[in-house]
């Protein structure tokens, strides 16, 4: 995919670079200080802020979904990610990534692996990848792998919601919990249009879905892209290291 810049505000800028390593971002043990208003969930850098101090301090699950398909739908092309993440230090964490293509796609998607999954103890990470009958595993550096924290948090991702127009925000209830579900357009950028995002918010101080929709222009055509985050088990996921790591 084509990765484009957004405009940022001062204090989103300052954020990334205060709350880059663990630890880095002083936490409040009293639930009562995280909890978010409905003011707070349209405040990007607020927002942001309260999401890496929550999970900072508490392991946590994450699946993501991600679809890709060209205009004409001539091909179409699915992601799932799952990470499960103990942040305490040493930070463990393991991911794993699958995809599957239909239709007509370029040559790059159909020849990615079946399966790719790392598994982090500290700064040490692990790597395999799985493509039919084979797999591989082999030690890898942190910075180029999928288990560093910033990554799993989605940040990124929630960044670009600072660049958006007719925000809306409503209270809605999911599984017995009052979120606050938040959506507006994202501004148009010399590769994307048509761009949307919607934020369901606990009010614990975490963002708990996040849903986007946009279209990308590619030398071959514009493409659809939707994608779908879940955090999940805040504080109650399990970390451990999966056999094919201790091999």
């Amino acid at each position: 995919m084509i990765d484009h810049r957004f405009v940022l505000t001062v204090a989103v800028a300052v954020l990334l670079v205060t709350a880059g390593c663990i630890g880095s971002i002083p936490s409040d043990s009293n639930s009562d200080s995280t909890q978010l208003t409905a003011d707070d969930v349209t405040d990007t850098s607020v927002l942001i802020q309260a999401h890496t101090e929550t999970l900072q301090t508490n392991s946590f699950t994450v699946h993501s979904t991600a679809t890709t398909q060209d205009a004409n739908e001539t091909f179409r092309i699915r992601t799932e990610r799952t990470w499960r993440v103990d942040p305490e230090p040493p930070i463990r964490a393991w991911t794993t990534s699958q995809s599957t293509v239909t239709g007509n796609a370029p040559e790059r998607y159909e020849q990615m692996p079946e399966r790719t999954s790392a598994w982090r103890q500290g700064n040490t990470t692990t790597v395999r990848v799985q493509s039919g009958d084979t797999a591989r595993t082999r030690n890898a550096d942190l910075l180029n792998t999928s288990v560093r924290l910033n990554r799993a948090l989605h940040r990124q991702m929630l960044l670009r919601f600072s660049d958006r127009q007719n925000t809306t925000v409503d209270e809605v209830t999911r599984n017995g919990t009052r979120l606050h579900r938040v959506q507006a357009n994202l501004n148009d950028t010399h590769v994307t249009s048509n761009a949307s995002m919607t934020l369901f918010v606990n009010p614990d101080g975490y963002v708990q879905r996040i849903e986007t929709t946009r279209t990308i222009e590619y030398r071959s055509g514009p493409r659809v892209v939707t994608r779908t985050v879940r955090f999940t088990r805040v504080g109650a996921t399990t970390v451990e290291s999966p056999d094919w790591a201790n091999q």
